[in-house]
């Protein structure tokens, strides 16, 4: 049987009770880790509700998503993504390959399409 341990990590975004839980096989290498997301699922569906409410305008800046962290992660791992990388937001090549992800993989975290 291999050794595992379990541990987590924190975020000053995200509260305790919130945390990503992980694991590590120590005779794999082989790790795992999960966050539960119902929170940011609550909170994208009121933000549609107050969209639907109130309308959209097409002025400026519109917030496309709520990315929770292992959501981030994850993108990272299978298409090298970086949502963290200061520059991620200047690559529109980048940036059009994650709005394409998120429709397909993600689209219950989607404000706007």
């Amino acid at each position: 049987m291999s050794e595992q341990y379990e541990f987590k990590f924190g975020s000053s975004t995200v509260e305790n009770k919130k945390d990503i839980k992980a694991n590590f096989d120590l005779q794999t290498g082989s790790w795992t880790a999960e966050q539960d997301v119902t929170h940011f699922k609550e909170h994208v569906n009121l933000e549609r509700q107050k969209q639907e409410y109130y309308g959209v305008t097409n002025k400026g800046y519109r917030k496309m998503a709520t990315i929770p962290d292992i959501v981030a992660m994850d993108i990272n791992e299978k298409y090298g993504i970086d949502l963290h990388d200061p520059a991620f937001m200047q690559d529109i090549d980048k940036k059009a390959k994650f709005k394409k992800i998120l429709q397909t993989e993600y689209p219950h975290l989607m404000y706007n399409s």
